[in-house]
C-alpha cells in the first residue's frame, strides 16, 4: 500500500499533487508493484502523471482526482493528428498489468476548459487532454470508477491487448463536444461490461485512427460491449469514422440506448475494412437535435461507406448482423455507399422500428458527414432506406408509425440500387396507406 499522502500530496483540492502521486507510483514500481491509494475524503488536484506496470491506482470511495485546467501543464500528445488536442493526463506506454479501481471519481473539470457556453454547446479553446491515454499496454483493468466531466475524449486506448472495463461510469457534460466515452483504437481482446456512459460525442467508438500505426499494432479485433446503458449527443456506438485499418470480430449486445442523436453506427471513410460484427438484444431511442453543433440525424442504425478524399477508396463494410433490435425514433435505418460493393452482406433479423415525430427539430434528412460527398442529404423518412448497397437481407422486421406523422414520412422500405436485396416476412405499412407504397424500389 502506497498512500499518496505519505509522499507529499496535499489532498485538499488546492495546489498540484502530480509530483507526490508520481513519487508514490515510482516507489510502488521499485518495490515490484502494489497499490497506490488516493484515500477517502481527499481531493488530489493534479497535472499529468504516468502509470507503471503491476500497479493498481486505487481511488477509494469518497476520494477524487481532479485535472488542473491549464494546458501549459500538458506538453505531451497522445496522438499527432488531432489538431492540437489530445494531450496526456493520466497515461502509460509499453506497460503491463495496470489497473485503476476503487469507487472514487476522476474528474476532468471539463467545463473549466471551455471558452463560453451557447444554446446547444460550449465553445472550446485549443488544447484539451484525454483523461486516460494508454498506448501498447497489456492486461489492463478498469473497475468501479466514475469518470466525470471530460474536456475531450475520456478514455483512449491505442494498440492495447487484453483490456477489461467493468462496472464503471462515464458522466460527461452533454454540451461539451468531443467528450467521447471510450475510444478503442487498434486494440485486441477488449471487454466493456456493465457500464453507464453519457457523452457529448460517441459513447463507445472502435477505430483505427492513424495510418502509421497499421504495421505497429495491426487490426482492431475481438471487441465485446455488453450490458451497458448509453446516452450520446452523437452516436451511442460507432465503428469507424477514422478507419484506416481492419476492424473485425466485434459484438455489441444487451445494451440500452436513449436520448441519442444516432444509435448504432458503422462509418467507413479511409479505405479500411469493417467485418464480422454482431449487434443483438438492444433497445435504441433516438431523436433529432441541433445539426450545426452535433453529429447524427436520429438514425437508430446507420451504415455508410464514403471516401474522405475524391478518387480515394472508401473501404469495405461486410458481414454485419443485427438481431433482435427494438427502435423508437424520428428517423429510419440508413444504409448507403458511393458504390454497392462497398457495403456487402448485412442481415437484419427481428429489427422493429417505430417512427414518430417527437422533437421540435425538423427532420427529413440524413447526416453522413464527414466525407467528400454531400454531408447533409434531404431524404424522406422511411423505416429502412437503402442506397447503393448489396446483399441486404431484412428478415422478420417490422415498421410501425406513431400518431405524429409529418408529410415527409413515407414507406416501410425504400431501396435504390440495392442488388441482392431480400425482404422476408416484413410487417407494417407505409406512413400514409393508399398514398405511398409499403416497399418502394427506385
Amino acid at each position: 500500500m502506497f498512500d499518496v499522502m505519505k509522499y507529499g500530496a496535499r489532498g485538499d483540492g488546492s495546489g498540484n499533487d502530480s509530483a507526490a502521486i508520481q513519487k508514490a507510483i515510482d516507489a510502488c514500481s521499485k518495490a515490484g508493484g502494489g497499490r497506490v491509494v488516493i484515500p477517502s475524503g481527499k481531493v488530489c488536484r493534479c497535472g499529468p502523471f504516468k502509470l507503471a506496470s503491476h500497479i493498481d491506482l486505487h481511488i477509494e470511495t469518497g476520494a477524487r482526482l481532479e485535472a488542473i485546467p491549464d494546458i501549459k501543464l500538458y506538453p505531451e500528445f497522445g496522438l499527432t493528428s488531432l489538431g492540437g488536442e489530445g494531450q496526456k493526463w493520466i497515461h502509460a506506454e509499453n506497460e503491463e498489468f495496470i489497473s485503476i479501481t476503487g469507487g472514487g471519481i476522476i474528474d476532468g473539470k471539463g467545463v473549466a476548459w471551455m471558452k463560453s457556453e451557447e444554446k446547444y454547446g460550449f465553445r472550446m479553446d485549443a488544447g484539451r487532454p484525454f483523461i486516460i491515454d494508454l498506448e501498447n499496454c497489456r492486461h489492463v483493468t478498469i473497475r468501479d470508477i466514475t469518470f466525470r466531466d471530460a474536456p475531450f475524449w475520456t478514455l483512449h486506448f491505442l494498440g492495447c491487448f487484453d483490456l477489461l472495463m467493468q462496472g464503471s461510469r462515464i458522466i460527461n457534460n452533454l454540451k461539451i463536444g468531443n467528450s467521447d466515452g471510450i475510444n478503442i483504437d487498434r486494440c485486441k481482446n477488449v471487454r466493456v461490461v456493465g457500464c453507464h456512459i453519457e457523452a457529448g460525442d460517441d459513447c463507445v467508438c472502435v477505430k483505427s485512427i492513424e495510418p502509421g500505426h497499421e504495421e505497429k499494432y495491426g487490426a482492431c479485433e475481438n471487441i465485446t460491449v455488453t450490458g451497458c446503458t448509453l446516452i450520446s449527443t452523437s452516436a451511442a456506438v460507432r465503428l469507424g469514422g477514422e478507419s484506416f485499418g481492419l476492424m473485425r470480430n466485434i459484438i455489441i449486445s444487451n445494451c440500452t440506448i436513449s436520448r441519442s442523436n444516432r444509435g448504432l453506427g458503422i462509418m467507413m471513410r479511409d479505405g479500411g475494412v469493417i467485418s464480422d460484427v454482431l449487434f443483438s438484444n438492444i433497445t435504441v431511442e433516438t431523436r433529432f437535435f441541433e445539426p450545426k453543433t452535433w453529429w447524427g440525424s436520429a438514425e437508430p442504425i446507420h451504415i455508410t461507406s464514403f471516401s474522405m478524399k475524391k478518387g480515394a477508396p472508401a473501404g469495405i463494410v461486410r458481414n454485419i448482423r443485427f438481431h433482435n433490435i427494438n427502435c423508437n425514433s424520428e428517423n429510419g435505418v440508413y444504409i448507403a455507399a458511393s458504390k454497392p460493393e462497398d457495403i456487402q452482406n448485412v442481415i437484419m433479423e427481428g429489427v422493429r422500428i417505430e417512427l414518430n415525430k417527437t422533437s421540435k427539430h425538423k427532420g427529413g434528412y440524413f447526416d453522413r458527414r464527414l466525407c467528400c460527398e454531400e454531408g447533409i442529404v434531404e431524404v424522406p423518412t422511411s423505416g429502412f432506406v437503402i442506397s447503393k448497397a448489396m446483399d441486404i437481407r431484412l428478415r422478420n422486421c417490422e415498421v410501425a408509425w406513431g400518431k405524429n406523422r409529418p408529410e415527409y414520412f413515407r414507406h416501410a422500405v425504400y431501396a435504390g440500387h440495392a442488388p441482392g436485396l431480400e425482404i422476408t416476412n416484413l410487417r407494417g405499412e407505409s406512413a400514409f396507406p393508399g398514398k405511398y407504397e409499403v416497399v418502394k424500389k427506385a
